[in-house]
């Protein structure tokens, strides 16, 4: 297995090189970069649209270090122009489809954009917002009587283009939390990021190459598929399989046959809803796979043994931010179920310090933390200096998560700082009772949280969607945590078990275990 040797990021350096332009001119021009539908992008059409569309821009008067919202589900035209932005130094801000107008509103005042690319079918909510410095609205799709049409923008727009003249520490490109407790947080990335992650995530987890096939059902304006679907692949000179629309089961096996997928980017929830769908390694081709990746939530064991079984593939579970991307990870050769692996070799480290940022023992619990001269880190939250300043303690980047390292280095999640279960005195990890009640095969997800109590001081609640087919009763309740009482201490057994249907979650597929505290109090 190999790790990375050296980070060396020169001082001169802009994504759209490193991503496009690299393989668009060189031996691999025809070789696919996209697949779309029935389409196939080469890199040499690659390069083509991302110059009309960087040329096209110029002419309107965006200039380097302008911000440029994009507001689309997954679809060519966003590929080309985020790559488009930072080729003429341009700074992109990808933004979920699904954010509403309140969001957009604190987005568009927080960046100060000139323009905004949108789809037509994400359109509306500009009718709701109002920003000065908001300029131009360039339309993608079905033509409208608001903004610039994107197709009659590019038009008559020139395929040569040169990249501009961008230093690694220049902003390349900005993402937003999906705002699990309060408004998204603006995230300011370098372009030194693509080299100082994609090196190991792209390298040494995902080992691509040219002729891989990436294919991911979330969209890309988020940073874990905007790294594993987008630039880690295109890093590698590999192939990215677009996939439009919400996740649906069946739709999802038919691109892994018909891009002939090796990579397949998901969640825990996605994986587990693709094992409900019955014999489905003999309805589809799915012998391209080479891994899953998994990242959001920790990746049940049953989860990673019942793909492998089915599929003849891993899932790579991991442990990553929006500050910085994947930090900590399983890969091939380095597997221990419910753990989140370890951190890349040969790059600044992780570790797991006290409060006053003093590294622990191995085995104690304490504050997952990652170098803070790692060169993938966020350069700052936009407009949030003292934020960014408070998560920095001798010399360490605070993530907020709770962890340990066993014996053999690998890392294990406890808990978001702010959601440990603190009960009879004891300090309960939610991960640990969540992973046991997924053991049961009614459960289809669980979520636990503390509830307040005048005795306990928290006590253990758990939230349970159950498994098509399965019905709630209080039989099964008790069974639930006779089952937990079994395999973990006594105090960690859920006092109380509610039956959902479904969890509040973000747009990126996270439980809001906040929603779940309130909906108690």
């Amino acid at each position: 297995m190999s790790e990375v040797q050296e980070l060396s990021i020169p001082e001169k350096t802009n994504m759209a090189q490193l991503a496009c332009d690299q393989w668009a001119e060189g031996p691999d021009r025809d070789n696919p970069a996209l697949l779309f539908d029935d389409r196939k992008i080469s890199w040499s059409e690659l390069q083509d649209s991302v110059n009309r569309i960087g040329n096209a821009l110029l002419g309107i008067g965006i200039a380097k270090g302008n911000r440029v919202v994009l507001r689309s589900q997954n679809c060519l035209e966003l590929y080309f122009s985020i790559l488009a932005c930072m080729k003429i130094g341009a700074v992109p801000v990808p933004t979920s489809s699904l954010f509403g107008a309140r969001e957009v509103q604190h987005i568009l005042n927080d960046t100060q954009a000139v323009a905004a690319i949108v789809h037509s079918e994400s359109l509306s909510v500009f009718d709701e917002v109002q920003s000065e410095p908001l300029k131009k609205i360039i339309v993608i799709g079905e033509s409208s009587k608001q903004g610039i049409a994107f197709e009659e923008m590019i038009q008559d727009a020139s395929t040569e283009l040169e990249c501009a003249d961008t230093k690694s520490s220049d902003e390349a490109f900005m993402l937003y939390t999906s705002g699990t407790t309060s408004i998204p947080k603006g995230i300011v990335h370098a372009h030194s990021w693509l080299i100082a992650t994609g090196e190991p995530i792209a390298k040494v987890e995902m080992e691509l190459q040219p002729g891989d096939v990436t294919l991911s059902v979330s969209e890309i304006n988020w940073m874990y598929p905007f790294g594993c679907n987008f630039f880690y692949p295109f890093y590698c000179g590999a192939t990215v399989g677009v996939y439009q629309g919400r996740f649906d089961t069946e739709r999802a096996f038919e691109y892994i046959e018909k891009y002939g997928a090796t990579h397949f980017i998901g969640n825990p929830t996605i994986f587990k809803r693709m094992l409900l769908v019955e014999d489905a390694e003999k309805r589809w081709d799915c012998s391209s796979l080479k891994m899953g990746l998994s990242s959001g939530e920790t990746l049940p064991p049953h989860v990673f043994k019942t793909w492998k079984k089915r599929f003849n593939s891993e899932i790579y579970d991991s442990m990553g931010q929006t500050e910085i991307h994947i930090f900590c990870c399983t890969r091939p050769g380095v597997v221990k179920l419910s753990t989140m692996g370890k951190p890349f070799a040969g790059v600044p480290p992780v570790t797991v310090v006290d409060k006053e940022g003093n590294e622990i023992e191995r085995g104690e619990v304490g504050y997952l933390a990652i170098s803070a001269d790692h060169p993938g880190l966020a350069l700052r939250y936009e407009n949030q200096e003292e934020m960014w300043k408070s998560r920095f303690n001798k010399g360490w980047y605070l993530t907020g998560d709770m962890s340990y390292i066993d014996e053999e280095g690998f890392f294990w999640f406890v808990s978001r700082s702010d959601d440990l279960i603190k009960s009879r005195g004891y300090l309960i990890s939610p991960k640990e009772v969540e992973d046991t009640l997924q053991e049961h095969e009614s459960v289809l997800e669980a979520a636990v949280v503390g509830k307040k109590d005048q005795i306990l001081g928290q006590l253990v609640k758990a939230f349970v969607v159950l498994r098509p087919g399965q019905s709630p009763s209080e039989e099964l309740g008790e069974e639930l945590r006779k089952m937990t009482r079994e395999l973990i201490a006594p105090y960690k057994v859920p006092k109380e078990i509610e039956f959902i249907d479904e969890f509040p979650k973000t747009v990126t597929g996270k439980i809001i275990r906040k929603g779940l505290r309130e909906k108690d109090e």
